[in-house]
């Protein structure tokens, strides 16, 4: 065991981010990046059991937002290694936000409890008001409409461990609304850097923000396609060029605006019959939703076919997560 705690230290250290914040895809180079997926391909092994890594560091976890998979994988992450997790899920009601006090000494405050927090915000701008304020490292876990880094990076992961690589493989991110899809802009951020060929599918009027394209097409050197206002059948034949279907899922909107983006997104419905028609002919695509989900986004007979890879992510969540958090507590 010592010599393989050796090796992980050296994994660590290779990522080389101590003691630094991650809010944005854009924070860990393209050699960084693949540094961490080798210290999370490194701690699959403790995915199902325990390694005493950080027994004596404490994560905070304060989501604004509700949330299954982002909070509960970062908690068991954090338990895998022998860490230990406050957990505030509900903060408008059981904190003393909800007494009116501001996110500056909300986190300035939680600061000294944790050495590492993972906020979930719906205000990108108080988020980051928040993350100036803490006096530890902070990781975002989704903030606003601007981007969810976390998600991008195990999706990212994923599609390391399918392919063995990302560089060449044909990625289309789609969701009529690319406004408000903030693992979409992450996603295709990745995508870009690490040598995709990524396209954007979205209604025109919902594209995504000029800031996430511009910076891909003029700071990252790197074609990007935009596509616009599929039909459904349009859609199909644009699906069949793909390697990778990327579903952000918009923040899975409620209510109303549930129904009224189940009605958009039926022209972006991904068939079943057109992926077993292309993987007859050798083409293999595979289809990922960062979930939730709703019914109609997808054919649901792919969940139980080789095509699906957002079930399969679960898992690996954890232990990129894992990489993750091991990367900024550092050895």
């Amino acid at each position: 065991m010592s010599e393989y705690m050796r090796s992980m230290r050296e994994l660590i250290d290779a990522v080389d981010h101590a003691g630094k914040n991650f809010i944005s895809i854009n924070d860990l180079s393209n050699e960084q990046l693949y540094n961490l997926f080798e210290l999370g391909k490194a701690l699959e092994l403790f995915n199902r059991s325990k390694i005493d890594l950080f027994d004596d560091k404490m994560l905070a976890l304060m989501f604004f937002q509700p949330s299954t998979r982002t909070r509960m994988s970062f908690q068991t992450a954090m338990e895998r290694m022998g860490g230990h997790v406050i957990v505030e899920a509900n903060p408008k009601v059981t904190s003393s936000v909800a007494k009116e006090e501001s996110i500056e000494d909300t986190m300035r405050c939680i600061s000294q409890y944790a050495n590492l927090i993972v906020l979930r915000h719906y205000d990108e701008e108080e988020a980051r008001r928040g993350a100036e304020s803490a006096e530890c490292p902070v990781i975002n876990g989704g903030w606003g409409h601007w981007e969810h880094p976390t998600q991008a990076l195990l999706d990212l992961y994923t599609l390391w461990r399918r392919f063995g690589r990302i560089e060449g493989l044909n990625v289309a991110v789609v969701s009529p609304d690319m406004v408000e899809a903030r693992t979409g802009h992450s996603m295709a951020y990745g995508l870009a850097r690490l040598g995709a060929n990524v396209s954007i599918a979205s209604d025109s009027d919902r594209r995504t923000p000029s800031e996430v394209t511009d910076r891909i097409r003029n700071e990252f050197n790197v074609e990007l396609n935009e596509e616009f206002d599929f039909e459904q059948d349009s859609f199909n034949e644009f699906v069949r060029k793909q390697d990778l279907i990327y579903l952000p899922g918009c923040s899975a909107p409620a209510g109303a605006k549930a129904d009224e983006f189940k009605t958009l997104m039926d022209r972006y419905f991904v068939r079943y019959d057109t992926l077993k028609d292309e993987a007859e002919k050798g083409h293999m695509i595979y289809v990922t939703h960062t979930l939730p989900r709703r019914k109609g986004e997808m054919d649901l007979r792919i969940d139980n076919t080789p095509h699906q890879l957002h079930f399969r992510a679960i898992l690996q969540s954890v232990s990129i997560r894992m990489a993750l958090l091991a990367s900024i507590l550092g050895n």
